[in-house]
């Protein structure tokens, strides 16, 4: 079983987060995709739609696309949500599965940062895609080379792979759409039909780009 684990604050899901995790289920051959909202993310301001609007914007996103799983795992386990712990609870269930955490370059860049970074990467492979404005793997970290591979090659004998995932960067934010409704601009191409009916029903981003 190869699972990957895709978080962020989903606020709101966009095309660009879809292509994301369609790209990495298909160049890395992923039988499933988590698609895992954060509860209080550690490196954002708080998030302007609740929980449970977030996470059925995510079912809605993912509807029809194959592998791709809305996951309540962080929006339950409440906290602040650490992608470390996030991993550790999904070890626990799949002992035996591949773990890749996907994740775009800018988040790379940042993962020296992330609490446990260094457990995180004992306990999954990084799948990292291009982001507009980021080197991410492009500018690899020296301590990645060696396991740095490109989608599809084995990782390393005994070790775990930094794979570059390749596809077309999308410049395409969820602070750009909440600003674009708040302003009664159109998103219609940025996010599916589905969301944008949620999100007009649920009358959420009214009040701007927060």
């Amino acid at each position: 079983m190869r699972i990957g684990i895709y978080g962020g604050t989903f606020d709101p899901p966009h095309r660009g987060h879809l292509a994301v995790a369609c790209a990495a289920r298909d160049r890395l051959a992923l039988d499933r995709v988590e698609l895992v909202p954060s509860h209080i993310p550690p490196h954002r301001r708080p998030t302007a739609a609740p929980d449970l609007d977030r996470l059925a914007m995510v079912a809605l996103a993912a509807l029809g696309e194959r592998g791709l799983v809305p996951s309540p795992r962080e929006l339950r386990r409440g906290g602040v949500s650490y992608t470390v712990e996030t991993l550790r609870e999904l070890r626990a269930e799949e002992p035996a599965a591949e773990l890749f955490l996907v994740m775009g370059a800018d988040s790379y860049d940042d993962l020296p940062t992330w609490s446990r970074s260094d457990e995180i990467q004992r306990l999954a492979h990084l799948a990292v895609l291009p982001r507009p404005g980021s080197a991410g793997v492009a500018a690899v970290r020296p301590a990645d080379g060696p396991r740095l591979r490109p989608a599809g090659e084995a990782p390393p004998p005994g070790g775990l792979a930094v794979y570059r995932v390749e596809m077309e960067p999308l410049a395409i934010s969820s602070r750009e759409i909440r600003r674009r409704l708040g302003a009664g601009e159109p998103v219609e191409p940025l996010v599916t039909p589905a969301v944008l009916g949620y999100i007009g029903r649920r009358g959420l981003y009214r009040s701007g780009g927060a």
